[in-house]
C-alpha cells in the first residue's frame, strides 16, 4: 500500500513536469507563429526584464549605468527605450528633455543636435540605490557630504517645487562636467528638511553670505536626486519639473 503511494506520488509529480514543459512550449510556439524570431527574442526580453523588475532594481540600474555623455540620441533610446514626455527647453536652444516616468525613479535625459549632453535621476523610493555615473556612489546612501569634497554653489528653491543642491565642478579626468546633487520634494507636503531649505533659499534670495557647513538639517540630508551635463548648472535645474508639471504631465504629484 505504501509503495502504491510512493509510486502514485512520484507519477503527479510528473504529470505536472510534462504539463509546465508542454505549456512553455506552447507559449514559445504561440510567439514565433505570430512574428519573426527576433519580434520574439525581444518580447520575451521585455518579459523577463518585467517580472525582475518587480523584484530587485537591477535592470533598472544597468540602465542608468550605460549611460554616458556624448551617446547618440538613436543609442540612448535603444537602453531607456521611449520616453513619455518631451519639453523643449527655454533657456538653450535645439535642447530638449525627455522623461522615463516610473513608479522607482524618474530619468531625464538631456538631448541637443541628436546627442546626450546630461541626465537628471531622481529616486522616488528610498530603497532604490540609484548609481551616480561616473561616480562609484548611489543616491539614498550616506549624507550629502560624504559624497565629494568641495562643493562650489548651493542652489534651492520653495515655490512650486521644494529642493536643496549642491553644485560640483567634476575632475579633469571626469570633462570638467557639472554635477547636481540634493533632494528633490515633490508632492508638496513638507519634508524633515522644509524649514532648513525655506531658510537657505530665504538667505541666498537677500544675498546673504552662506557656508553650508554651518547649516544643521535635523538629519542628516540624503541625496534622493542627481544632474550630470557638460552644460550649465540651469539646464540641470530647468530639467526638474515642478509640481504643477508632474500633475499635468503624468495626471499624479509623484
Amino acid at each position: 500500500m505504501q509503495c502504491e503511494d510512493i509510486n502514485s506520488s512520484n507519477n503527479v509529480g510528473t504529470t505536472k513536469l510534462v504539463k509546465l514543459k508542454n505549456i512553455a512550449f506552447t507559449v514559445v510556439l504561440v510567439m514565433l507563429s505570430l512574428g519573426q524570431w527576433n519580434d520574439t527574442k525581444v518580447a520575451l526580453v521585455d518579459a523577463y526584464e518585467e517580472v525582475i523588475s518587480r523584484f530587485t532594481n537591477e535592470i533598472e540600474y544597468k540602465r542608468i549605468n550605460k549611460l554616458r555623455i556624448g551617446l547618440t540620441a538613436q543609442y540612448t533610446e535603444e537602453i531607456l527605450g521611449s520616453a513619455q514626455v518631451i519639453k523643449p527647453s527655454h533657456i538653450v536652444n535645439e535642447l530638449k528633455y525627455y522623461y522615463y516616468n516610473s513608479s522607482k525613479f524618474m530619468l531625464v535625459t538631456f538631448i541637443q543636435e541628436h546627442r546626450l549632453v546630461g541626465f537628471t535621476v531622481i529616486s522616488k523610493k528610498p530603497d532604490f540605490f540609484a548609481p551616480l555615473v561616473y561616480i562609484n556612489k548611489q543616491l539614498n546612501s550616506a549624507p550629502i557630504d560624504k559624497y565629494l569634497p568641495t562643493q562650489d554653489t548651493i542652489l534651492t528653491n520653495i515655490g512650486s517645487l521644494e529642493y536643496f543642491s549642491e553644485s560640483y565642478e567634476l575632475s579633469r579626468d571626469l570633462m570638467f562636467y557639472n554635477l547636481l546633487l540634493g533632494h528633490v520634494n515633490y508632492g508638496g507636503g513638507e519634508s524633515l528638511y522644509s524649514q532648513t531649505i525655506i531658510d537657505i533659499n530665504q538667505q541666498l534670495d537677500l544675498g546673504e553670505d552662506f557656508d553650508v557647513a554651518s547649516t544643521s538639517f535635523p538629519l542628516p540630508l540624503i541625496p534622493n536626486f542627481y544632474s550630470i551635463t557638460e552644460l550649465s548648472n540651469e539646464v540641470m535645474q530647468e530639467s526638474l519639473l515642478s509640481n504643477y508639471e508632474m500633475n499635468a504631465l503624468f495626471g499624479m504629484k509623484y
